[in-house]
């Protein structure tokens, strides 16, 4: 077996980055050293004898740097991020935890450190903790839900009316042709509204009311009376309407707790009522 000797950190790195072993290899057969392979039949399944490879400094340096950081990881203590209001100019402070995850870890650590001491938190803390994080979080869910329903409720009206708008168009359209091929007068926009709508059908009643204009003699009066309503119709739908929902505030509430310095040791006060904010979902 052929193996490198005095490998130095540079080369290591250089040889690591490559996407294959090729230069390795061609470097292992230029410089290697042939070790002498051991005596296959002294060697069996109860051997507790280990090979041994050398490696250079810079090889041996990076070895060790992987290993402290993966201890460093392991051993790392979880951010617990919390904020601290004193009560008055007692000794008493309220820590607020901004979110769940930061409940779950203090609860989880055991205890917070507060003015440069360790605040151990009983069970019973853990637990109202734990509880008063998980109403907060219930009572965001249904605000949230709530929230949501009034956007589905606004967009089922908006499409409701969308369709309503769509078939009393399509029925004035066909009203309107209608009016023309039986020699009918028709306001201008009515007649617009029908070549938008079907440029076909505008044409046909248009030669159909030619052949008939010679025979028929219409009321102009209700004409006119048919006209003004479907003016006022696409007037009210020219409105301009309002689909906007007003939105119920996400309640600005915080799991806290009540902390006492007085004494040397820092304690918790495990009797206290969580803040919350009434809701009806």
């Amino acid at each position: 077996m052929r193996v490198l000797r005095n490998l130095t950190r540079q080369e290591l790195d250089y040889y690591t980055s490559q996407p294959t072993a090729k230069k390795l290899n061609e470097r292992i057969k230029r410089d290697g050293v042939t070790v002498p392979a051991r005596n296959a039949e002294k060697l069996d399944m109860f051997s507790t004898a280990e090979d041994e490879v050398d490696i250079s400094s810079a090889g041996y340096e990076l070895q060790q740097a992987n290993k402290e950081k993966k201890a460093n990881e392991k051993t790392a203590k979880p951010r617990i991020d919390f904020s601290v209001s004193r009560q008055g100019d007692s000794n008493k402070f309220v820590i607020s935890f901004g979110n769940a995850a930061m409940v779950s870890r203090a609860v989880k650590q055991g205890y917070i450190e507060l003015e440069g001491q360790r605040i151990d938190l009983s069970d019973d803390v853990k637990k109202q903790l734990l509880a008063t994080s998980k109403q907060i979080q219930d009572m965001k869910k249904g605000v949230s839900l709530h929230n949501f329903l009034l956007h589905e409720a606004a967009n089922a009206r908006q499409n409701s009316d969308a369709m309503k708008e769509a078939n009393d168009k399509m029925s004035r359209a066909m009203q309107t042709a209608s009016r023309i091929m039986h020699g009918r007068k028709v306001s201008p926009a009515d007649e617009k509204e029908l070549m938008e709508f079907n440029k076909d059908l505008y044409a046909m009643a248009k030669s159909a009311a030619a052949l008939e204009q010679h025979r028929c003699k219409r009321d102009d009066k209700e004409d006119k009376k048919i006209s003004a309503d479907n003016e006022e119709a696409r007037a009210r739908e020219a409105e301009p309407k309002n689909y906007s929902v007003e939105e119920m505030p996400m309640p600005d509430v915080e799991t806290q707790m009540t902390v006492s310095l007085d004494g040397e040791v820092g304690e918790v006060t495990p009797s206290f009522t969580p803040q919350t904010v009434p809701f009806t979902p």
